[in-house]
């Protein structure tokens, strides 16, 4: 609503204040000392008791950055994409999952991760806090995902399933959406007709299913190591 996030504690802030995301207050121990060079960021010192109310965890890290949620977060009427690798998050609903997603684009250098509009708050305090920094980096967008497919039909668009050609012996191309589905349901229905080729990492053992954030992560290395 006030299109505002908290980031919290020492390292995090310190990256936030090296990005181009806009910080309009901190909050921070005595102790704490923090080069701004915005002069619109306030820089307000506060007790250890004020900290821990605005803070949202029990014992906060010397401070509390109020920053703006940037504005290409908004709707994007024509989504026209050059080649390379993008990640596609389809109603992804957990805030860890999500965060560790985006930590991970950005480990492989991955510029783009698409949210689909029903998708985790990308800005929830847990989200913030598992992207570790990365959140600052990799540009996060919240679009209409059939949309985003139809104005990219030149972009193949790898979906994850439990059955589908191995990733690990199939070709890969270096241009690709790389399509992560709900933790529970998996990709939805409306976007089966866009998914161009079914991937899958074969399973050794006996468990029901990967994690969400895990699968991404061997996905992404698979392209990025061919």
């Amino acid at each position: 609503m006030y299109g505002k996030f908290l980031v919290e504690g020492d390292k995090l802030v310190r990256e936030l204040l090296t990005s181009h995301f806009k910080v309009d207050a901190i909050y921070k121990l005595h102790s704490a000392n923090y080069e701004v060079r915005n002069r619109a960021t306030e820089v307000i010192t506060v007790n250890d008791l004020e900290l821990r109310k605005i803070s949202t965890h029990e014992n906060p890290n010397l401070v509390v950055a109020v920053a703006e949620i940037p504005n290409f977060n908004s709707q994007i009427p024509n989504p026209k994409l050059e080649d390379g690798l993008h990640i596609v998050c389809d109603n992804l609903s957990d805030p860890g999952n999500a965060g560790t997603i985006i930590r991970t684009a950005d480990w492989f250098g991955i510029e783009k991760v698409f949210f689909s509009e029903n998708s985790v708050d990308i800005y929830n305090p847990k989200v913030v806090s598992a992207a570790k920094g990365s959140l600052f980096r990799v540009k996060c967008s919240y679009i209409d995902l059939p949309n985003l497919f139809e104005a990219n039909r030149h972009i193949k668009a790898y979906g994850t399933f439990m059955s589908g050609e191995d990733i690990y012996t199939t070709k890969l191309n270096k241009s690709g959406f790389i399509v992560i589905g709900n933790e529970a349901n998996g990709i939805s229905p409306e976007l089966l007709p866009f998914i161009t080729d079914r991937i899958t990492i074969p399973r050794f053992g006996k468990a029901e299913s990967l994690n969400a954030a895990v699968a991404a992560g061997i996905v992404m290395s698979e392209f990025c190591r061919k």
